[in-house]
This record gives structure tokens, sequence and C-alpha cells, in this order.
């Protein structure tokens, strides 16, 4: 195959070689696409927009089983998506950054656009 000598290619390549977002940023936004990539996750995250909840209305808006949910809030919340509090013998589920749900909105939007 012959070498691509556009000069242009070889200013975008040197740009993302030096670039620490391209190595560490990608490998971070790749971690939280897998996590929004599951269905009830993704669910979670959207209830969360509205407001803190507790793991029994999330089941009840995932559909899924306690344990499920729970496996899904723990990844979350490993991820550094979400963060929770104890108030009595309940714990709550928050969002840690708003800016997840930009995202899941913008992927929202362009599903329904294809």
């Amino acid at each position: 195959m012959d070498k691509c000598n556009e000069s242009g290619h070889t200013a975008i390549l040197n740009k993302l070689k030096n670039s620490c977002i391209f190595d560490d940023g990608v490998a971070a936004a790749s971690k939280m696409f897998s996590l929004l990539g599951e269905e009830n996750r993704m669910k979670i995250v959207l209830a969360l927009a509205e407001g803190e909840l507790c793991v029994y209305h999330l089941c009840d808006i995932t559909g899924g089983k306690q344990s499920a949910t729970s496996q899904h809030l723990r990844k979350l919340k490993d991820g550094g998506i979400i963060k929770c509090r104890k108030e009595g013998n309940l714990v709550l589920y928050s969002l840690l950054d708003e800016h997840v749900v930009t995202i899941v909105e913008a992927a929202l939007e362009h599903a329904k656009c294809h």
C-alpha cells in the first residue's frame, strides 16, 4: 500500500498523538458508554435526572428485581455516574454529575432520528 503524503493528515495525526485527551479521555468515555449501554442503567440515569430515588422506586421504573437493580446501581456508582446517601434505613441515589444526562438525552435524540 502506498504511504499517504497528505500534509493535512499528518497535522491531524500529530495533534492526536500529542493529546492526552485522546488516550485518557477516550478510555474514560468508553467506560462511561459501556455503563450506559445497558438499557436498565440508562433508565436509572434518566429517572435520577428527575431527582433522588431509592432502589424500590428504581425497580418499579426498570421493571427489574431488587437484586438486579442493586447490581446496576453498584456499577453506576463504581463508574462515577451516581452517588448515594443513607437516610435512616433507606439508601437514596442521585446523579453525581448532570453532564451524563446531556449525553443520554443526545443519544436518545440521535436514536429517534435514525
